[in-house]
């Protein structure tokens, strides 16, 4: 492994991991407010990517596109998903997980019967590349690193301080009280799955020229980012953006020593071996 392979590969790790990050704190994001699990969101990201190839082969307007395919899904989806969890909501989480995970299948074969399965891609919007040290990199992959960590930055900020934020937490935190000081629960229920579905589909739009896209592409990025979700605890927004960062630093840069697919093993056994980690420490709480 020479020099400049290693900086290519860390490189590549921030691209992939600040769009992880964008995925798994939508998830991170809907289990804190709603305590649900989304099944669809990697398929949110696959109808963001593909938004934005019907809207640049439209308008041949890259910026244009992901910002309208954005906002497209994340209504189209946030109100899909409104429809599907309300009437389970305060029911089973079993009950709600199952209906995301039916409506993920629908998605994933109706975009096959309709679209087809074949890879779309479209050229990046900037064919210019910056020189970092000793290798040549894309600009337009630094471009999505960059706006991915804006987007998480100031959607902590908004957390943390906008009236949205506040709601949010206040929701997150006890909902009947929340209800009680004047709180509009069903309005923060509904801006939640449209924001988690609009984080999902910005990170397919973004990744479109760099990996394509496809029906199935759906169900690897569901994969990666319930390990990240779940190893950063579920809910936790921050957590879930700064494991994202690890996981795609790892999956890169393992893949210079061994297969990808064994890298994939390797980070679902330690996340086996977290979860039982924390099991036995809620054990011994408990018995405290």
């Amino acid at each position: 492994m020479t020099l400049n392979q290693f900086l290519l590969q860390l490189l590549n790790g921030l691209v992939v991991g600040s769009s992880l990050a964008l995925v798994a704190a939508g998830i991170a994001l809907l289990f804190g407010v709603l305590h649900i699990i989304n099944f669809a969101q990697g398929d949110f990201f696959m109808l963001g990517a593909y938004a934005v190839w019907f809207g640049f082969g439209a308008t041949h307007n890259y910026l244009l596109s992901v910002i309208a395919g954005t906002i497209v899904v994340a209504i189209v989806a946030g109100l899909l998903l409104t429809a599907l969890a309300w009437p389970l909501l305060g029911r089973s989480q079993v009950l709600i997980l199952l209906a995301t995970l039916g409506l993920s299948l629908i998605l994933e074969q109706g975009v096959t019967n309709i679209i087809g399965g074949d890879t779309k891609l479209v050229d990046p919007p900037l064919n210019v590349s910056v020189t970092l040290g000793p290798i040549v990199y894309p600009l337009y992959d630094l471009l999505i690193v960059a706006i991915g960590m804006a987007v998480l930055i100031a959607g902590f900020v908004a957390l943390k301080y906008a009236k949205y934020g506040i709601w949010l937490r206040a929701v997150a935190q006890n909902r009947p009280m929340a209800a009680v000081l004047g709180v509009p629960v069903p309005r923060v229920y509904i801006m939640a799955f449209v924001i988690s579905s609009g984080l999902a589909a910005l990170a397919g739009g973004l990744l479109l020229p760099v990996t394509s896209v496809s029906p199935t592409i759906g169900a690897d990025i569901i994969l990666y980012s319930f390990i990240i979700v779940v190893a950063g605890g579920l809910g936790n927004f921050k957590g879930a953006a700064i494991l994202s960062l690890i996981v795609g630093e790892a999956q890169s840069l393992g893949s210079l020593a061994i297969p990808p697919a064994e890298v994939q093993l390797i980070l679902f056994a330690l996340v086996i071996v977290l979860l039982m980690t924390r099991a036995r420490r809620q054990t011994a709480l408990v018995r405290l």
